[in-house]
């Protein structure tokens, strides 16, 4: 009899499907190299990278694995610039292997992967938790000059322990990395306020752009 399948996709910077088959293997089966999901706002240029991404590793992944994934940004323009990172995690109502007792947990929704922040070089700004998804956004601390690259927000992505059955096997699940950089703001302003005006210029950018 064939096995149930379910499907969890990393998506950032790197695209693939992650296939969990029978309760015990996972399979990420594509993965593309090319980097997406950079906006900018004013006049700035930056690059988003995965460096320690191993298609070659992700392409037999068990519940639970830790997966090496390691956001970066580089300013690839002219003029300095502040750094965000948004990360989207999908969350579903599950229940899991405790690792501590080897027991079923009770059903709740849950965070499908989960990551370090590395929070002496990012500041958590904002997190917002719905019923399909939790985001992130972090801010860098220290203002990016050209050619500089940031530090990974986090260098470890790890799927959850689910058990068979608790994920629909008809649906994919994304975990997005997105960066939004803005040119270098007033160093008196917070991070939370240079990300409003992140969010400001980038709508006024948007709508010149529609003429």
């Amino acid at each position: 009899m064939r096995k149930k399948r379910s499907f969890l996709a990393v998506v950032g910077l790197l695209v693939g499907t992650m296939s969990f088959a029978g309760g015990t293997a996972a399979y990420l089966s594509k993965s593309a190299g090319e980097v997406k999901n950079v906006f900018t706002a004013g006049s700035v240029k930056a690059q988003l990278t995965e460096a320690h991404w191993d298609t070659q590793k992700a392409s037999k992944v068990y519940p639970g694995q830790i997966l090496e994934k390691d956001p970066v940004v580089k300013n690839i323009g002219e003029n300095s610039a502040n750094v965000f990172l948004e990360v989207n995690v999908p969350m579903r109502s599950i229940a899991v292997l405790d690792g501590s007792t080897g027991r079923k947990t009770i059903r709740e929704n849950r965070e499908l992967f989960t990551f370090q922040a590395d929070e002496t070089k990012w500041t958590l700004l904002y997190q917002e938790k719905t019923s399909g998804n939790k985001k992130y956004i972090y801010g860098y601390k220290s203002v990016l000059n050209p050619g500089e690259s940031t530090t990974p927000l986090f260098r470890k992505l790890a799927a959850v322990s689910y058990l068979e059955g608790e994920l629909d096997a008809s649906v994919s699940y994304d975990v997005p990395v997105i960066a939004s950089v803005i040119q270098e703001q007033d160093g008196s302003k917070t991070m939370k306020e240079i990300y409003q005006e992140y969010l400001k210029q980038a709508d006024i950018d948007q709508k010149e752009a529609r003429g």
